[in-house]
């Protein structure tokens, strides 16, 4: 990958100057500078040479074009990309070979015990891994102590309703918390402490309902958009590439030649 730190880049001869590119960055988040860098000149490479095309195609003077990139671009992409609509047989295929994504989610009844610590404090994380456990093997020998231990011990506001959490589904709770409930089945109290983000957890399943299979009408809509955003995603890759290949581009090289794309 070539360095972030490149005076300017020009694009069949147009300037993009170190500002315009550190004004970008901001726009392309990124595990570090150097990363957010490069994809903020890769942004600005690909918009530079839509404008240019859309002045070759004459959409629009490149005075016009800049001035309403998002617009003029939208035009030129519009005329240029030409993606079919995937038909019933592609969506019920898709659907086929990929039923597991359309199962609605199990839809769980779940109290908890929790002991607060902050992943930042090792010893009260410690601490309050302990405690989860000793509940945990009390439990063990009394499953019908779960609603006293979470009224005096729990550091959730649920004590006071005996640690219950009520009806519980997919996206609700923090990802280890529902990595855990996912895996346990009703009337379970779980094995192992649980740890999250706010603590240690004790759960308790009550009830857990099953997903249910949606059917190919109610989702066949759905699958057809996507399709279609997937194959307008590679016919626009796949553009980008030809203008690339056309383009005198200095300052910059895309990387991985075969896969340019916007963030």
């Amino acid at each position: 990958m070539m360095s972030a730190i490149a005076p300017g880049i020009t694009v069949n001869g147009i300037k993009i100057t170190p500002d315009e590119i550190n004004a970008e960055v901001q726009y392309h988040p990124a595990e570090n500078l150097q990363s957010a860098k490069f994809n903020a000149m890769k942004a600005l490479v690909i918009r530079e040479m839509l404008i240019q095309r859309a002045v070759e195609l004459g959409i629009g003077a490149r005075q016009e074009v800049i001035k309403s990139p998002d617009q003029m671009i939208d035009s030129l992409l519009e005329q240029e990309i030409n993606v079919p609509d995937a038909d019933f047989d592609t969506c019920l295929r898709y659907y086929k070979n990929n039923a597991k994504k359309f199962v609605t989610s199990p839809i769980f009844e779940v109290s908890h015990v929790l002991y607060l610590a902050p992943p930042e404090d090792s010893l009260a994380r410690k601490k309050a891994k302990e405690q989860a456990q000793i509940s945990i093997e009390r439990l063990k020998l009394d499953t019908n102590l779960f609603e006293s231990i979470a009224r005096e011990e729990s550091g959730c506001s649920s004590a006071k309703d005996s640690g219950r959490l009520g009806q519980i589904s997919k996206g609700q709770t923090m990802p280890a918390f529902e990595m855990a409930l996912l895996k346990m089945q009703e009337g379970e109290i779980s094995s192992e402490p649980v740890e999250t983000e706010v603590g240690l957890h004790v759960i308790k399943v009550h009830k857990r309902a099953e997903g249910a299979q949606l059917p190919f009408d109610a989702v066949e809509k759905w699958i057809k958009d996507y399709l279609a955003q997937e194959s307008w995603n590679r016919a626009f890759c796949q553009y980008i590439q030809l203008l690339a290949g056309k383009a005198q581009i200095s300052g910059f090289r895309f990387e991985g030649a075969q896969t340019p794309l916007v963030q």
